[in-house]
């Protein structure tokens, strides 16, 4: 937010999860303060969705969700539009509770050809089907290690730079 203030996160939770498990806070201004407050709340335990795109969200707030007790059930989270760099993709790619994803959407990110090498190198990532990098400037090598991860054998939909 343009005054510091970090918005109610309890009150946007309540307000934007829907009966199906997806909690979209797109475009919130949440930055890695919010996110830190939303990594702690018990009641993102039954998200299944997590769509946290437009937020200003550096490889500080990636890493509250990455040591989050609450996200391991989620099976979509979507980071597009962020302050994500190769630290990011690092943390995504060595963090235990991401073993249940599906789908991990980066785009328009500053991950770059490292973090794309982090992702492809990733064990926990192995379920995901969906990978979006692209705008990332991941690079041929970024590109040829995702393509030819071992680790992303379910790996059906990939859109890279």
């Amino acid at each position: 937010m343009s005054d510091g203030a970090v918005p109610n996160i309890e009150q946007l939770v309540e307000k934007n999860v829907d009966g199906g498990g997806s909690l979209d806070l797109e475009n919130r201004e949440l930055g890695d303060e919010g996110v830190a407050q939303l990594s702690g709340l018990e009641k993102i335990s039954q998200i299944t969705t997590l769509i946290l795109g437009d937020n200003e969200i550096s490889d500080k707030g990636v890493a509250a969700l990455c040591e989050s007790p609450y996200v391991s059930q989620i099976r979509v989270l979507n980071l597009k539009s962020n302050k994500i760099t190769a630290e990011g993709a690092r943390l995504i790619a060595q963090s235990k509770n991401w073993s249940n994803l599906d789908q991990l959407v980066l785009k328009f990110n500053e991950i770059g050809e490292e973090g794309a090498k982090h992702l492809a190198k990733s064990v926990t990532l192995a379920n995901i089907t969906t990978l979006d990098l692209f705008r990332n400037h991941i690079g041929a090598e970024g590109a040829r290690a995702i393509k030819t991860s071992p680790q992303f054998k379910k790996l059906s939909r990939v859109r890279l730079d």
